[in-house]
């Protein structure tokens, strides 16, 4: 009785953690080297990234840290361009299908940025784009500024300030904003460190919400210099490098462990999230893909286990020790949660 509460228990809390599933990356599962093969964004690389500007060896699947495994590396321009400024821009991304269901009013996306030893002009960002009614355009995200290291957040919202040229130009209307996320001089990273970063938007409040290295900060419902916009998509996810005027060297950064969900207050965790990163360097699965059994191997005991599917709907499967029969699953992609004394753990497997 006791193992199957146990089992039950962490059914629960995982359906509370994970809610629907728009992306799980890791890299592991990838081969290293070139992301992609097409670098104009209309051809699919490794599991489905579409890379955008530069070439093909700009986008590394790579061994930055052991405890990290396999993350991506984005190289940046070594220059600046000011006529084609499409030459300054490194794009990966990746396209969702996936909708919110009635009630998962908020999406949120963690990952873990990895800063380098980069100092040139540029900036590194994540963005998530969707749909504001007709208009397709950046919902929130962050920016990483090489060259002063700090960190900052950004969100789309309603200019409320007329344009009073040539003091003031925005116009009124939809604007993506940087926010600062500390006082001067900001949230301020160190070089060569990985970072778990969080940001959420609330469809239904319009808030965009940051969790970072110094704490959280929100944007305000009371401004008088910009309104929320409710009601925006969220659909994809991208990582820039991006390269500024007097840039002369290629600056680089990584990312890793990507978990972009939709889900609502209630069932969208961060503590237990950031703790699958921190065991995450204990936990391997093999053989994967499988079309039967599924090894888990780890440093620690096994309290539990559980498998869902990328809607996540839990299903039920057979736990022998740290073998896991999966044969019943139906050919698809999946997330098996391995609960130890460290935390849960979280990799995503093949069935065949």
């Amino acid at each position: 009785m006791k193992k199957v509460l146990s089992s039950l228990l962490l059914t629960s809390a995982t359906m509370m953690m994970f809610g629907q599933v728009i992306l799980n990356e890791n890299f592991n599962a990838l081969t290293t080297g070139n992301l992609g093969t097409n670098v104009a964004g209309t051809a699919a690389g490794q599991n489905g990234w579409l890379t955008l500007g530069g070439a093909n060896a700009d986008y590394q699947v790579t061994t930055i840290d052991a405890p990290h495994g396999k993350s991506l590396q984005i190289a940046g321009y070594n220059s600046f361009n000011a006529t084609d400024t499409a030459l300054n821009g490194r794009i990966a991304a990746q396209l969702s299908t996936v909708t919110a269901a009635t009630g998962n009013n908020i999406v949120q996306v963690k990952f873990e940025l990895y800063t380098g030893n980069s100092a040139g002009a540029g900036t590194a960002q994540m963005r998530v784009w969707g749909m504001d009614g007709t208009t397709s355009r950046t919902i929130g995200g962050y920016v990483y500024n090489y060259a002063t290291k700090t960190l900052t957040g950004l969100a789309t919202a309603n200019n409320l300030v007329p344009p009073s040229p040539p003091t003031t130009t925005t116009p009124l209307g939809p604007v993506t904003y940087t926010f600062n996320l500390a006082a001067a001089p900001g949230v301020v990273l160190a070089a060569n460190t990985w970072y778990t970063l969080i940001y959420e938007y609330n469809a239904t409040t319009g808030v965009s919400t940051w969790r970072h290295p110094a704490g959280a900060g929100s944007t305000s419902s009371t401004s008088t210099s910009y309104s929320l916009i409710t009601g925006m998509t969220a659909e994809d996810i991208y990582f820039y490098n991006n390269s500024s005027a007097t840039n002369t060297v290629s600056n680089v950064i990584g990312v890793d462990n990507i978990m972009a969900q939709f889900g609502n207050a209630a069932s969208l965790s961060t503590g237990d999230v950031v703790n699958t990163v921190n065991v995450k360097g204990n936990l391997a699965i093999y053989p994967n893909p499988t079309s039967d059994i599924l090894n888990v191997k780890t440093d620690s005991k096994i309290n539990a286990v559980s498998v869902i599917d990328m809607s996540g709907r839990s299903i039920k499967v057979n736990v022998d020790g740290d073998k896991v029969d999966v044969s019943a699953l139906p050919v698809g992609t999946y997330l098996i949660n391995v609960e130890t004394k460290d935390g849960i753990s979280t990799e995503k497997f093949i069935k065949k």
